[in-house]
């Protein structure tokens, strides 16, 4: 008698582990379930989070929340880096492509300012998210802060909707000193 139940429980293991490829293949056939544009939206944004938009990433959305302005900034400055020999102005018509002047063939997608600010008075189609930057070389800014405002805007204004380009790896060093002169330059169109 026990032989057989040892016999009948072996086989019924036997086809127990016969069965779970099968059981396992129908599994992964089963269609996952679609994700909305918001749904990947929230799980791009929510889990993909470096621990400073965390601070962001609250209701009011208008300060860091857990963490004192001053040591957000601080933090913020302290990861600004800048080109090789500390040049923050580089050529002005490289960083005219970088801006993404679209009459002159810079449809950049890693400047792309126009998306968010007004340029060259010339093109009448830009954004109005950011301040209008026509005269920015006018205006008495230092390029140095400009520069590491590009790089990462939060240091100066924490939680802002402008992108962190450098703190990202998004513009190099480099490409950012290019945008720097493009808005300093005299002979840059924005300037004029």
């Amino acid at each position: 008698m026990k032989k057989i139940a040892l016999a009948g429980a072996l086989i019924g293991l036997g086809l127990l582990v016969a069965c779970q490829p099968a059981a396992q293949k129908a599994e992964a056939q089963k269609p996952k379930k679609k994700l909305s544009k918001y749904e990947k939206f929230k799980i791009a944004f929510y889990q993909n989070q470096d621990k400073w938009q965390k601070y962001c990433s609250n209701e009011a959305q208008l300060v860091p929340q857990g963490i004192s302005i001053e040591e957000f900034k601080k933090a913020m400055l302290a990861t600004i880096k800048f080109p090789p020999g500390g040049k923050v102005m580089g050529d002005w018509k490289r960083g005219e492509k970088l801006f993404g002047d679209p009459k002159k063939g810079g449809r950049s997608r890693r400047g792309n300012c126009y998306a968010c600010h007004c340029g060259d008075p010339q093109i009448i189609a830009c954004g109005n998210i950011g301040p209008s930057l026509r005269g920015y070389g006018k205006k008495g800014v230092d390029p140095k802060q400009t520069y590491m405002r590009i790089y990462n805007s939060w240091a100066f204004v924490p939680c802002s909707a402008m992108p962190r380009l450098g703190y990202w790896g998004v513009l190099k060093p480099e490409e950012i000193a290019d945008i720097v002169a493009f808005l300093h330059s005299p002979e840059s169109p924005i300037n004029k």
